[in-house]
């Protein structure tokens, strides 16, 4: 009976002569008809999770400005209580 180990050990070096043999014949090139679409969609989809990132995390900074919660919210209120000297007046 055949071991299971000597069946992954063929069908490892199987496919490792496939992807030498797309590799060194240049099939595995960017812009091959084989990956360009591969990559298109990976990297379509890495730029849409940036997007989703970047969109919630602009959702969470206007959240906090308009709560107030921001620092400079605090400081900008506290100047525009006390006033700038006798400037407040005018």
């Amino acid at each position: 009976m055949t071991s299971p180990y000597l069946i992954a050990s063929v069908v490892v070096a199987i496919l490792a002569v496939a992807i030498s043999g797309l590799y060194f014949s240049g099939l595995l090139d960017v812009d091959s008809p084989l990956v360009a679409p591969i990559a298109k969609y990976y990297f379509k989809a890495k730029a849409e999770a940036e997007a989703k990132a970047l969109q919630a995390q602009g959702q969470k900074e206007g959240e906090d400005f308009v709560k107030g919660e921001l620092k400079g919210n605090k400081q900008a209120s506290e100047f525009a209580q006390k006033g700038l000297g006798g400037l407040k007046d005018l």
